[in-house]
């Protein structure tokens, strides 16, 4: 891939924000065991501060990409940057429930304006093949910020929790400097202005491909936020794993397999998916599926453990892809709103998922196959899903509402 000088600052800067955010978000669950210890909290207590982060994350994300298409990246995203670094410093020296909780959510704000800004910036300043790529890229930023989370963030939190969200200060106010210096908002024309004018919050909700990958996205997340938080507990109960250290190490390197996953597919979407997008989603979440059955029933701890990198993996792939579609099928006028869209179909999976499988659990007396099978059987709707999606439909009902 050759970008230009402007573009690789553009990259870096993307790709950094979004590798501190990640890990920013990988971190709390080991800050509120720390918070539980030093307050003496209950854990329903310590899981309000975990909740209102993702009531934050949806207020912004539902008219986030709206603002974005509306008024552009630059100042939406150089805002959101500025409120995180409030609310971040305003969390470290909080002490009450009520404070922290407020603080958090006030964070996720922050964390949903990267998620909805960032498609923007590269459909605007990226083209052709470069979608793949570095959109591919952002999604690793996931694995990358997990892995930060779970060595460098966990010492230190381990040490002073307070000191971690300071140092995670100064990372955020480093991406405002960075955010602001070499990301520029493209000068637009008098008819662009006025077309981004005319855009309504609505307008990719009317869009049959944006529900369709949505959809998608809402199964898929679903499965990949089940496997991952039920982890521990299915190592526990299938092979009496109680060693949180050795989990914590599988989930290091789940993380940055799911990261080089993530990079990967970019590279395979390009070079033989191309135009094919579809038939990749569809092949790997059938294969996912398969996987899933085989890691449910499998009682070789090493095989387990290899089905579990295989359906990260594949998860990712399929992921990725539905990620892609959009910048083929969206017009950049909506691509903002069009990726909150998606956003929040992936977000609905992850509420659903640890609500759903609990269940499941609990009415199968504790064992976890009832759970994966429907997890399989998402996987299954998931691949259908593409069948839906028209490819041909390329920019057309809603780039023409624009001229």
């Amino acid at each position: 891939m050759i970008l230009t000088k402007e573009q690789w600052k553009i990259a870096i800067t993307v790709l950094i924000m979004g590798s501190f955010i990640s890990m920013d978000k990988n971190m709390i669950s080991m800050t509120v065991l720390a918070l539980g210890d030093q307050f003496h909290w209950l854990p329903n207590q310590t899981g309000m501060i975990l909740s209102v982060y993702y009531i934050g994350f949806t207020l912004i994300t539902i008219p986030g990409g709206w603002l974005v298409d509306r008024f552009g990246y630059r100042k939406f995203i150089l805002s959101s940057l500025f409120v995180l670094i409030l609310f971040t410093i305003f969390f470290s020296l909080s002490s009450s429930l009520l404070a922290l909780a407020m603080m958090r959510m006030g964070v996720g704000l922050g964390h949903a304006s990267y998620t909805t800004g960032s498609p923007k910036i590269i459909s605007t300043n990226f083209g052709g093949e470069q979608h793949a790529s570095i959109q591919s890229k952002v999604l690793a930023t996931a694995g990358v910020g997990g892995v930060l989370a779970f060595t460098i963030g966990t010492q230190i939190i381990n040490s002073n929790w307070r000191v971690a969200y300071w140092l995670i200060t100064i990372f955020y106010i480093a991406l405002w400097l960075m955010m602001f210096i070499f990301v520029k908002e493209k000068e637009h024309s008098p008819k662009t202005t006025k077309s981004r004018e005319s855009v309504s919050l609505f307008d990719a909700w009317k869009e049959k491909n944006v529900l369709c990958i949505a959809i998608g996205m809402l199964f898929t997340n679903l499965v990949a936020t089940g496997v991952i938080s039920w982890l521990p507990s299915v190592l526990k109960a299938n092979f009496h794993m109680m060693d949180n250290t050795k989990i914590g190490y599988l989930l290091t390197s789940n993380s940055i397999l799911m990261a080089v996953a993530t990079m990967a597919a970019g590279i395979l979407i390009n070079k033989y998916f191309k135009q094919k997008e579809k038939t990749f989603i569809t092949l790997s979440s059938l294969a996912a599926a398969t996987c899933l059955i085989g890691f449910i029933y499998s009682t070789h701890f090493v095989i387990t453990v290899l089905l579990l990198y295989a359906i990260s993996v594949l998860l990712m792939f399929a992921f990725t892809a539905y990620m892609v579609l959009p910048y083929r099928l969206v017009s950049n006028q909506v691509i903002g709103a069009s990726f909150s869209v998606i956003n929040i179909g992936a977000f609905m999976g992850g509420i659903i998922a640890p609500i759903l499988i609990g269940n499941l659990v609990t009415e199968s007396g504790g064992s976890f196959v009832t759970a994966y099978i429907a997890m399989s059987i998402c996987l299954v709707a998931a691949s259908i899903v593409p069948f839906c999606i028209n490819l041909k439909q390329t920019v057309h009902s809603l780039a023409e509402s624009y001229k």
